[in-house]
């Protein structure tokens, strides 16, 4: 073969080399800005998602709740103001609060009203004596009465209700306002026998929380503890903020969670 037809040979090798090491780069090329295209959507749309939630949760209250923060009454002896607190990062909107004074229910016998009305504190029936106990009249008036009497006593039980509508983030507290619950211990009473005990419902928009508040006296100091349970279902809560006092007076608190 002449030299010429090797050379030649040889030179159309070089470019078919080339040609297919340059559309390797241009491939190469082309996937890498694919994927950076595709990691610049991917980015934008976790922005835009972030956006679309903080415009939710500035409607809904997003993750923010309240509840009751104890604090020493201004101008009160023995007593502890609870004021309500917002710590969250959004406004809370539709804030209905009721306090129960779950002290007034020691003592309190419900079996005793099922044996007033009906004469007994309870009684197991099968489906079939339940279908007619219910259609009663005898029955249906004694339930009512029955009923009535539990209500009264929950009415009693009840010491505060406040709708707050809407409820800034952050809210401080100001001693001078008016605290939504006190409690002041009574003089004259075994302090190691003291304790009070209250439930809050806390609603919202975003939800729906519960919140107990127990109060005793240790080596004659307050000692404060609370929960706060945001409710999932009737079976199911999720513990959102829980604290005590920790220091000698009873009023420095730390947060549990």
């Amino acid at each position: 073969m002449h030299l010429l037809t090797y050379i030649g040979i040889l030179f159309i090798a070089i470019g078919t080399l080339l040609t297919i090491m340059g559309q390797q780069k241009i491939a190469n090329r082309s996937t890498e800005l694919l994927q950076n295209k595709s990691n610049e959507i991917e980015l934008l749309s976790s922005k835009i998602s972030k956006t679309n939630q903080e415009i939710a949760a500035t409607v809904t209250g997003g993750e923010s709740f309240c509840f009751l923060f104890p604090n020493p009454s201004f101008g009160k002896i023995n007593t502890i103001d609870f004021h309500l607190l917002n710590q969250g990062k959004y406004p809370l909107y539709d804030v209905f609060i009721r306090i129960w004074d779950d002290s007034r229910d020691e003592g309190f016998n419900y079996g005793q009203i099922f044996e007033k009305h009906l004469g007994y504190p309870s009684k197991v029936v099968t489906q079939e004596e339940w279908s007619q106990m219910k259609e009663d009249p005898k029955f249906i008036a004694q339930s009512k009465e029955i009923e009535k009497e539990i209500k009264e006593h929950m009415r009693k039980r009840l010491i505060h209700q406040e709708k707050f509508g809407t409820f800034s983030p952050k809210n401080g507290i100001n001693i001078m306002d008016s605290p939504l619950v006190s409690c002041t211990i009574p003089t004259g009473i075994d302090l190691n026998k003291y304790s009070q005990k209250y439930t809050v419902d806390i609603s919202a928009r975003n939800g729906h929380y519960s919140q107990s508040i127990t109060i005793n006296v240790r080596n004659k100091n307050y000692h404060i503890y609370s929960k706060v349970e945001k409710v999932m279902t009737d079976s199911k809560r999720e513990i959102v903020r829980e604290y005590e006092s920790v220091d000698s007076e009873g009023f420095a608190i730390k947060n549990l969670k």
